[in-house]
Order: structure tokens, then sequence, then C-alpha cells
């Protein structure tokens, strides 16, 4: 047993946190163009008619404009469809200003070379600022809805399974998983 007089055990194996702001792009657009948020939208890869479509919101992809296909045929399947171009250097930007964001919650992040939008967080030594890592979490869930965009957070033991978590908890409405995702 723990000596109740010692000092205070670490657990063996650190947290760590996924936050996942799915489709930034897009979000990124939307926010741009507040306009279009109750019409079909998509983030092509240029202006131009044979341009691959990279993300579509929900009313686009109900009308049949799916990413990976060209902007001319998805114009075809959704006449009243929106679409424009967001530069990587916008994301980009964005992408640092939110790691810089997150800091106020850890000094640990690395945010995802492959997919703009994933960071992972450092959850270790968090016990003495946040009574719990679902607390911790949770404020992280607030201070990114709030200022408007949607995101999902997870924490867990590894990237994949809290990347898994995140992506899940970002697609559900309103809700933060906090539970670790164990992969068989």
């Amino acid at each position: 047993g723990a000596d109740p007089d010692g000092p205070i055990r670490r657990p063996a194996v650190d947290r760590m946190a996924c936050v996942d702001i799915p489709a930034l792009p897009l979000q990124l657009l939307l926010r741009a163009r507040p306009e279009w948020r109750d019409s079909a939208v998509v983030v092509v890869e240029r202006d131009a008619p044979q341009a691959l479509v990279l993300w579509a919101n929900p009313r686009a992809r109900a009308s049949g404009a799916n990413p990976g296909m060209r902007y001319a045929a998805a114009l075809s399947l959704a006449r009243d469809l929106n679409a424009a171009v967001v530069a990587p250097e916008i994301v980009g930007a964005f992408v640092e200003k939110l790691t810089r964001r997150l800091t106020r919650w850890t000094p640990n992040i690395e945010p995802s070379a492959e997919e703009p939008g994933v960071f992972w967080l450092d959850a270790s030594n968090l016990a003495r600022v946040f009574p719990s890592l679902d607390d911790w979490a949770r404020a992280i869930y607030a201070d990114i809805r709030g200022v408007g965009f949607r995101a999902g957070i997870a924490v867990g033991f590894t990237k994949f399974g809290t990347y898994v978590g995140a992506r899940a908890a970002a697609y559900a409405t309103e809700r933060v998983s906090t539970r670790a995702a164990r992969v068989a």
C-alpha cells in the first residue's frame, strides 16, 4: 500500500488528449460566409470547374455533392451549391492561433501535420490545476465552442485512441468523451 504520509504517486502512464475540429477549412469558410450556413457548401481545391471538392457540409452531401468529386459534377447535383477556396495559408494561420490558445490549458501541444484541426495535448501534471481530467476536457471544449467551432475532445493513453474518441465526439451532439479508447 501507499504511505499516507509519503509523496503522491504518479500514474505509470501519462494521459493525453486529442482535440478534433473536423473539416476545419469548411468551418473557417462558414465563419467567413455566415449567410451560407443554411445552404449546400463545399470547399474546392481551386476556383475552376474541374477542381476537386475537398470538404462538403451535410446539406451538400445530402444532395450528392461529396468530397473527391469535381466541382462541376457537384454543381450538377446541387444547383444552389456554394463553393469557395480556403487558402492553405489561412488554415495554417488558424492552426497556429489555436495552438497558442490551447496553451491556456497545457504547455505541450502537438498540431497534426497531416490533418489541420487535430491537436494532441499533454494531460499530465494537471491535478493541481484541475479537479479532474473530465473538468479539464470540458473547459477546453467550452473554450473552443465559445469561439464558434464544432469540436470533439477525448482523453486517453494513445494518439490513436484519443483521435478516434475525439472524432466520434466531434460528430456527436454536444458531447465530450473522456473514456480511453481501447484498441484490440
